[in-house]
């Protein structure tokens, strides 16, 4: 397969931010002092991208006066214009009536961590007809996933209200078969000139058993809405300015996990090796928070002050050991309270960086279940998982860490090196 022609959608109509739209395309509102598009093609430049197409229409102009010819991302940039509005489909084969190489398609309204090269490679295995970039986080808003053990899409459910996992991120990669087949049905009336992929082309080739999905890992933003700007803009600041951090797990990490929960000081037992790991994490003077459910509070079967008193002797062998921890954050809610710090919801974590300022792209998470490695997966952290505890058997979905230990000094011993090698 010849390297992917990547084209960036960047003509909407950005109703959803109107009156700020009225002036200027979606892409160019500004996150602090840059325009969105600056922190996107800046991105895209640094993963080796040379050439993109900017499919344009609402105020294509303006995009235009921005972007020029691409020179100062080191891009070469050209332009597909689009009259009227066509929907992403109609946009898409507004650029392209045929190809002999695959397209890569982006919305120029979202951002995260594109890996790539294992995306194309994935793609290219499958032979599919389009492949899907996934992420897990929560789907409000969002087109959830339901996918078979390689990767077919099983099912595609547009626009999902409530839960947690596999999400469409907005990236794809559209083999030159898929192209031939939309650009047909759109010339023989099939679909309407104005048509989304998502709704209209996606369920066709789920269908055909041709739709795949490729999960990678990051923090995803969009800017479809002024709530999402706010959280955009905190985002590009911490990113810039902000400090990475590592965030432990307590039960099955720290402790030997308990299946009838850790009741009294006396059932809390360090295990083998977490006080050496820690030992070895202060000394990177790395900000280090844990992160913990404790649902027995919320059941009653202890109550917060014996939670302090089982946390008093965790951290008097930190003390003694020089092991300094920024801050201690529990959810004490059970599952069915539907609160949004228990995990795999990322609220734990997004409450330490706005207080401290945290970078969590840049971070770490380490923990022995299924749903902390889907949190630190939905906010861009490197994930490790332990072969302790649960060993990420908690959960229906496998997880998929960016990588394995056999423990909390293994654990250090990864981050030790990777960060090491970055210096």
């Amino acid at each position: 397969m010849r390297t992917p022609i990547v084209a960036l959608l960047v003509g909407g109509l950005g109703t959803r931010l109107r009156p700020l739209t009225y002036n200027i395309p979606k892409p160019l509102v500004r996150m602090n002092k840059k325009p969105f598009l600056f922190y996107l093609l800046s991105y895209l430049s640094s993963l080796g991208i040379k050439e993109i197409i900017l499919l344009v229409g609402y105020k294509a102009d303006a995009i235009r006066r921005y972007c020029k010819d691409g020179k100062k991302w080191g891009l070469k940039i050209t332009y597909s214009e689009e009259k009227k509005p066509l929907g992403t489909g109609g946009a898409l084969l507004n650029a392209f009536n045929s190809t002999d190489r695959p397209i890569l398609l982006l919305n120029g309204d979202s951002y995260f961590n594109l890996d790539l090269k294992k995306f194309i490679q994935f793609h290219r295995k499958r032979k599919a007809l389009v492949t899907i970039y996934a992420l897990e986080g929560d789907l409000a808003e969002k087109g959830a996933l339901v996918l078979e053990k390689n990767g077919r899409i099983r099912r595609f459910l547009e626009k999902q209200k409530t839960g947690f996992g596999l999400f469409n991120a907005g990236a794809y990669i559209f083999d030159p078969k898929a192209i031939k087949e939309m650009h047909s049905m759109w010339t023989k009336s099939k679909i309407q000139k104005t048509f989304s992929i998502e709704k209209d082309i996606f369920p066709i080739f789920a269908a055909k058993k041709k739709l795949f999905a490729y999960v990678g890992r990051s923090y995803f933003l969009d800017i479809g809405t002024p709530e999402s700007i706010l959280r955009a803009k905190e985002f590009f600041k911490n990113k810039e300015n902000g400090s990475p951090a590592i965030f432990i797990d307590r039960d099955g990490v720290i402790n030997k996990y308990r299946t009838d929960y850790v009741k009294t000081p006396e059932e809390f037992v360090f295990e083998e090796n977490a006080i050496r790991g820690l030992k070895e994490l202060s000394k990177l003077g790395t900000p280090m928070f844990i992160v913990t459910n404790q649902s027995a509070v919320g059941r009653k079967i202890i109550t917060k002050r014996m939670l302090t008193k089982i946390h008093k002797k965790m951290i008097s062998a930190f003390i003694k050991n020089n092991i300094k921890i920024n801050g201690i954050f529990v959810c004490p809610h059970k599952p069915e309270d539907k609160c949004h710090c228990r995990k795999p919801k990322p609220g734990m974590l997004f409450e330490i960086q706005k207080k401290f300022g945290i970078d969590l792209s840049s971070s770490y998470l380490i923990s022995d279940s299924s749903a902390d490695i889907m949190m630190g997966n939905s906010v861009g952290c490197t994930t490790i998982l332990l072969k302790k505890g649960l060993r990420g058997k908690d959960g229906l979905n496998k997880p998929n860490p960016s990588f394995f230990a056999d423990d909390l000094l293994h654990a250090a011993m990864i981050i030790k090196l990777r960060k090491k090698s970055r210096k």
